[in-house]
């Protein structure tokens, strides 16, 4: 299935302003870190395209941040209409190692500049296919199909750029679930995420992913076999303008 993006001119339903949605984040039995993600209330224009801007920032809680502190910044404005991001932001700081990279889009010209400090050179061009996405307008494609309509093993696809690199990502329909959980028992989609080959994941089905099957389509509940062990990630709280929804 390719990607599909077009609209009537208007703001797409998943896409909404002050939006706001914090997970918990567990390594093993150890509570690790936490993570938010929230939109913003305002229209921003830059390049002729009106954005909305969207913002994740995650850490380590606990002990955890003062002996392997990490703090993790994105941003990216989307077009309100395709979801096609137009700029990017990344800070990362993990113990010692820290990283920027900034990232501006041409999707009509199929190219990509990444602007980092700690890159040689700093400034890179590269060449992009039409329709790639960095990190958070996948978040935002996969929550804007009609994942229920899907059959079991009917797949979708999406190149991302990430880290100076282009990667396909899969997205696999497993069925459906109810996910019982902090915020009570919640109706999910459940899916299956499949990466390129690395040494994070222990296997194939190492991401599983379970998104509310409702109007929202929010990603509710992941579970992730890492190499070093299980990570987990759950929603603790999802509000839009100031209005808890679950």
């Amino acid at each position: 299935m390719s990607l599909n993006f077009q609209t009537k001119g208007q703001e797409l339903p998943v896409f909404q302003g002050n939006e706001q949605l914090n997970y918990r984040i567990h390594l093993g039995f150890i509570e690790a870190a936490t993570a938010t993600i929230k939109t913003s209330y305002t229209i921003t224009n830059i390049n002729n395209h009106a954005c909305r801007k969207v913002e994740i920032l995650g850490q380590t809680v606990t002990w955890l941040k003062y002996f392997s502190p990490v703090e993790d910044y994105w941003s990216a404005y989307l077009d309100v209409n395709t979801l096609m991001p137009i700029k990017t932001e990344m800070r990362k700081r993990e113990g010692r190692y820290k990283k920027q990279e900034n990232v501006y889009f041409a999707q009509e010209t199929g190219q990509a500049k990444i602007h980092s400090p700690q890159n040689t050179p700093i400034d890179k061009l590269i060449n992009i296919s039409p329709s790639t996405l960095d990190l958070i307008g996948g978040y935002f494609y996969l929550r804007n199909k009609e994942l229920a309509s899907m059959n079991i093993g009917e797949k979708l696809s999406a190149k991302v750029l990430v880290d100076g690199s282009i990667y396909e990502i899969w997205f696999i329909f497993k069925g459906f679930e109810t996910v019982n959980s902090d915020l009570g028992p919640v109706k999910c989609i459940r899916t299956s995420l499949v990466l390129p080959k690395n040494n994070l994941f222990k296997d194939d089905d190492a991401i599983r992913l379970w998104i509310s099957r409702d109007k929202y389509q929010i990603p509710f509940k992941m579970e992730v076999n890492l190499k070093i062990g299980f990570l987990s990630i759950d929603l603790a709280d999802y509000k839009i303008q100031g209005k808890k929804i679950y």
